[in-house]
């Protein structure tokens, strides 16, 4: 029997890909698991998520600096990338996503999320 080398990617090679996004993808629909109660507006304003401006240290990974813009907030992560998030879901004070990117910030820590790059805690 012949190997076909042009089947494409096998089940595990696949899924070994597919991780990074499903894992950011389960934690931003984790925000869901409050029963569709989310915040109002002025619960969401006093929320005790993201201040206004911080800069957080991830160690050996750099700084990210989080922007509070509303129900968004702007990142400019260790690698000088920007990001414009939205609040995820939308009635969240402290959790961020949109895309292949997450952000939670919570206790004066930040959880730094990318596609492809293993999660980063920073402080």
């Amino acid at each position: 029997m012949t190997a076909n080398r042009h089947a494409g990617p096998t089940g595990l090679h696949l899924a070994l890909h597919l991780a990074p996004a499903a894992c950011i993808t389960l934690a931003l629909t984790a925000c869901m698991a409050d029963g569709g109660h989310g915040l109002t507006g002025s619960q969401l304003a006093a929320a005790p998520g993201q201040p206004r401006l911080a800069t957080y240290n991830c160690g050996e990974d750099g700084a990210i600096t989080v922007e509070a813009r509303g129900r968004a907030v702007h990142l400019v992560d260790p690698e000088g990338a920007s990001y414009d998030l939205p609040a995820s879901p939308p009635t969240q004070g402290s959790r961020f996503g949109e895309g292949s990117v997450a952000l939670v910030v919570e206790d004066g820590e930040a959880l730094w999320m990318k596609a492809g790059r293993e999660p980063v805690t920073c402080r």
